[in-house]
């Protein structure tokens, strides 16, 4: 089972105290809500205070600035994204009765997952541009995914028809996350608006996955 990285130094734990830990919940709450609206760049800690309903004082006991602040809201999150991108097998797997199908439902969970956590997902990856901290849980995280959905694929190896099974699995991994990160608007300051039929979409790229696999490929000229 994937593990969330752990938090990096510096990262304040929850409060144990009732009073302390409530507190801590709302300006946790707060600066998330606050990067989902506005991005990373777009709050100050005033604002947390405002929205938290908590004294700036008590932000700067839990955290020495901003950035510290958003760090431990990604750590929060990620922790909530790597336990449920464990289900994407798992759901999966319910749905197929045959390595065809796994595949197929395999894409359709990952775009399901990733459009799930949209909201939060694009701002911290807008982020991960300039923040190391940011970019390498998110890359940590990424990783396990992906081995995770290799390794139910390819407990089917035997009936990948692509010559190299491997490459052919990290490569339906790596262009159907980036199909549907770029549809969402990963990377961009704002979500994109309409255009693609986003069923369609996920069908599509499962039926590509599963041909690109299962299909013998033609002979070279």
């Amino acid at each position: 089972m994937a593990q969330s990285p752990e938090a990096p130094a510096g990262i304040a734990r929850p409060p144990q105290q009732g009073r302390s830990r409530a507190s801590f919940e709302r300006m946790m709450t707060a600066a998330e809500a606050l990067l989902i609206e506005r991005g990373s760049d777009g709050f100050a800690l005033n604002d947390v205070s405002r929205v938290g309903k908590v004294s700036i004082g008590s932000i700067y006991n839990r955290f020495s600035s901003k950035d510290e602040l958003i760090q431990a809201v990604h750590a929060r999150v990620m922790d909530r994204l790597c336990a449920d991108q464990t289900r994407i097998v798992m759901r999966a797997r319910s749905r197929s009765r045959s390595p065809v199908s796994l595949i197929r439902a395999i894409v359709d969970e990952m775009g399901e997952f990733l459009a799930s956590h949209a909201q939060v997902m694009r701002p911290m990856m807008l982020r991960a541009a300039f923040d190391l901290v940011v970019q390498d849980r998110g890359r940590i995280a990424h990783d396990e995914m992906a081995t995770m959905v290799a390794t139910e694929v390819l407990a089917h190896r035997e009936a990948i028809a692509h010559p190299d099974p491997d490459h052919a699995v990290e490569a339906v991994i790596r262009i159907s996350y980036a199909a549907f990160a770029r549809e969402l608007g990963f990377g961009m300051a704002e979500a994109p608006q309409g255009g693609t039929d986003w069923k369609r979409l996920k069908a599509d790229m499962g039926d590509m996955a599963a041909r690109f696999l299962f299909s013998a490929p033609p002979a070279d000229d």
